[in-house]
C-alpha cells in the first residue's frame, strides 16, 4: 500500500489466489450448466451431436423453405401431421417473398441460382393460379 500512498506510477498488484480460485469455480459450474458461452451456438451444437451432419445454408435453401411453405398453404403438399389446410393468403405472401427476393437479387445470383428461383415462382405462380380456380371444397 505504501506505492499507491506515495503515487508511484508503478503500484504492485496482489491478487489473493483464494479469490482467483473462487472466480474460476464458479466459471466452471455455470458453464457446465448453461455450456461454454464463449462457442458459438452452432458450434455448441455440433460438439453436442456429432452424428447429425453440418447443413450448410445456401441461396437454393431459402428459396426450398419458402416454396415448401407456399405449396403447403396451397394444400399442394401435406402440413406436418399429414393435414392439407388451404390459406390462400399466407400461399401468396411467400411467393410474394420470392419475388421480392428475386428483385432485391437480380444481377447478383449464379446461373443456376437464379434458374432455381425462376423455376420455383413459375411453378408455384402456377398451382397458385389452379388453385384460384379450382378451389378445393
Amino acid at each position: 500500500m505504501d506505492k499507491l500512498e506515495n503515487n508511484d506510477p508503478n503500484p504492485e498488484l496482489h491478487v489473493d489466489a483464494d479469490w482467483k480460485n473462487q472466480a474460476q469455480a464458479e466459471k466452471e459450474k455455470l458453464a457446465a450448466k448453461v455450456g461454454d458461452a464463449t462457442q458459438p451456438a452452432a458450434a455448441q451444437a455440433a460438439a453436442q451431436s456429432d452424428s447429425t451432419p453440418a447443413i450448410t445454408p445456401s441461396f437454393e435453401m431459402i428459396v426450398e423453405q419458402f416454396a415448401g411453405q407456399a405449396l403447403m398453404a396451397m394444400g399442394a403438399i401435406p402440413q406436418p401431421g399429414g393435414q392439407r389446410k388451404t390459406d390462400i393468403g399466407l400461399a401468396r405472401f411467400f411467393i410474394d417473398s420470392l419475388a421480392v427476393l428475386e428483385d432485391k437479387t437480380k444481377g447478383n445470383l449464379t446461373s443456376d441460382e437464379q434458374r432455381t428461383l425462376l423455376t420455383a415462382l413459375t411453378d408455384l405462380r402456377m398451382t397458385y393460379v389452379n388453385v384460384l380456380k379450382n378451389p378445393k371444397k
